[in-house]
């Protein structure tokens, strides 16, 4: 576990996803278990530099395969120009976009890492790209970490409500409604026949002044 947090220190806490890995704590999870540590574009030279010293290796370039590189940036979404579609809002990996459906999103400028992850899925294309200073672009990164796990927590969580749908004990349940739905159409027989009767005896009392015994005879001897 240490080595792999002296590794997660050095990336450069954009979740930005482009080492094909879903953010910096699992891509410095698989470092730590032998995958290549040069496909972090955006920390550059200077994260490989380190990772090198970290690792024990000699990769002498970043694989641009996995670029293009991210500046010091966040984004804006052009209000008037967005649908609230929620695309952006799915995509983003720390949370940092927050609006209703049909209604205006927004970004909030102090967790937006700037991964770009938002742009791509914007049917209307009303993202932009707002360049920051070093001092800018600290407070979100060395926070996104946080809130990258807050949203993976809660999507596992979801994960595992949708999974716990599927347990034995729903199972049983699941197969007890299934039957009655199957015997829906005897029940429905059975209900009427029971108001028909009920209507009947109504009748036969009321109307015809039927006693009781009378009326079982009468059912009995006319039901089939």
């Amino acid at each position: 576990m240490e080595l792999i947090n002296l590794i997660h220190i050095e990336l450069p806490q954009i979740q930005c996803g482009r080492c094909n890995t879903s953010g910096c704590m699992e891509y410095a999870e698989a470092i730590a278990s032998g995958e290549a540590h040069d496909r972090c574009v955006p920390g550059g030279q200077k994260t490989l530099n380190k990772l090198n010293k970290i690792v024990g290796s000699s990769y002498k370039k970043v694989d641009m395969e996995y670029g293009p590189t991210i500046n010091n940036q966040k984004v804006s979404i052009i209000e008037e120009e967005c649908i609230g579609c929620k695309k952006c809002i799915s995509a983003c990996p720390v949370d940092a976009i927050v609006g209703g459906i049909n209604m205006m999103h927004s970004v909030i400028d102090d967790i937006c890492t700037g991964c770009e992850l938002c742009i791509e899925p914007c049917p209307v294309d009303c993202i932009e790209i707002i360049e920051l200073s070093d001092k800018e672009i600290l407070k979100p990164r060395n926070d996104s970490q946080h809130f990258f796990d807050n949203k993976e927590f809660i999507r596992t969580s979801s994960k595992r409500t949708k999974i716990k749908n599927y347990s034995n004990k729903n199972l049983n349940i699941s197969e007890k409604i299934n039957l009655q739905l199957k015997k829906r159409d005897i029940n429905k027989l059975k209900n009427l026949k029971s108001m028909q009767i009920s209507i009947i005896k109504s009748d036969l009392e009321k109307i015809h002044k039927y006693e009781n015994d009378d009326i079982d005879g009468f059912i009995d001897k006319n039901s089939d």
